[in-house]
């Protein structure tokens, strides 16, 4: 019988193919198990992905390995977490502040918005939420059309997008979630929980620029006062094959 309650249950993902886990993201990683001691925590690296897959959905492991890119591997396997397990995904350059459950309660789906300035006169990348963190029920409706979309035929052979960035979020990433987000009938839409900006992504990539070399402001201080989690926008996967 499908739960109408998202487990608790934390899942993150580093696969360890290129280098171990660094230490700046395990020390993100732990803020998420301080502020949630009572939600399980599970830890996904490639060894047990593989076997994920093979055991619970072996229909699409040679679609799986048809992505071009590691990243594309790594969207995909974390909405097949969410469909099969359901819980919470959160990306290792996320910080908890304090728990979402008072924003999550009684929800069965959400996504983190992004900062409107990484949207408003954005023609490349007009995405108004993210796949960094979402949460979810198992076998919500709407995670199983990004399954059903992602590992379609038409997805898969988009291979003539030339920029990475841009065929990531076209095929496993923001800009396909946006799209199937938008094509939504109200009624369903109207199901998904957007959490707002203010209390998930705080500060926008330049920000989080400016803090990471140690400079802040009153302004970037206004920015948190609101904050359950932020999100640094490292795009480690930028530079990953």
């Amino acid at each position: 019988m499908l739960t109408k309650e998202i487990p608790h249950i934390i899942h993150q993902i580093w696969s360890g193919i290129d280098e171990p886990l660094p230490n700046h993201f395990k020390i993100l990683g732990e803020t998420w198990k301080y502020h949630y001691p009572d939600w399980h925590y599970e830890f996904w690296d490639n060894k047990r992905i593989n076997i994920f897959i093979e055991e619970n959905f072996p229909q699409y492991r040679k679609k799986y390995n048809r992505f071009k890119y590691n990243i594309q591997r790594w969207d995909v396997i974390r909405y097949l977490i969410l469909k099969k397990i359901g819980g919470m995904y959160i990306d290792f350059d996320y910080e908890s502040i304090k728990p979402l459950t008072e924003l999550t309660q009684n929800k069965t789906c959400c996504f983190s918005m992004e900062p409107a300035s990484h949207y408003k006169n954005n023609d490349k990348y007009p995405c108004k939420f993210n796949n960094a963190l979402m949460l979810s029920q198992p076998e919500n409706f709407f995670i199983n059309k990004i399954v059903e979309h992602v590992f379609s035929d038409e997805n898969i052979n988009k291979v003539d997008i030339k920029d990475k960035t841009l065929a990531v979020f076209e095929t496993t990433g923001p800009l396909m979630l946006n799209r199937l987000f938008n094509d939504l009938p109200q009624e369903e839409a109207n199901l998904i929980y957007l959490i707002p900006a203010r209390f998930v992504s705080p500060i926008d990539y330049l920000q989080s620029r400016l803090i990471r070399h140690n400079v802040a402001n009153d302004q970037m201080g206004n920015c948190l006062k609101d904050a359950f989690a932020v999100h640094y926008f490292l795009g480690a996967w930028i530079y990953e094959k």
